[in-house]
């Protein structure tokens, strides 16, 4: 419930806090980029960043389409997973939007800011995935 009032705030443009410290993914041990590896990316690193900011985003695509196959085996109980799967997609979208409006900045103070948030957003997805992840299905 926590997850999904901090998502709600994120969209609606509040900023909740999320510390990496709080989130442990197993997604970051399968390779390829991970948060904690362009976090600290600079203004000048931006387009390191933008290629690992794109690795996570193909990484929660990949995510959600296991959820989706989990999902297609389910018999029962099923409103809890839909609602939850319902703010993953939201969580995605919100990712999207993120990277989209970093792509626009141009100047390294709003560069930052934006990256802030993207941080933001994929922290908040992979806390929705771990969690659809420790739920068990019938």
């Amino acid at each position: 419930m926590t997850l999904l009032l901090g998502l709600s705030a994120a969209i609606l443009g509040m900023s909740p806090v999320v510390h990496a410290d709080d989130v442990v993914t197993a997604s970051d041990d399968n390779g390829g980029a991970t948060w904690k590896s362009i976090e600290n990316d600079t203004y000048q690193q931006r387009d390191h960043f933008a290629a690992g900011a794109r690795q996570l985003s193909a990484r929660l695509d990949a995510q959600i389409q296991e959820l989706k196959a989990k999902r297609a085996t389910m018999s029962s109980d099923t409103k809890d997973w839909d609602l939850a799967m319902k703010a993953i997609d939201e969580a995605r979208s919100l990712l999207t939007s993120r990277l989209t409006e970093l792509a626009q900045k141009t100047t390294p103070e709003a560069w930052a800011a934006a990256k802030d948030n993207v941080g933001q957003a994929w922290l908040q997805s992979q806390q929705l995935v771990d969690k659809m992840n420790g739920t068990v299905t019938n």
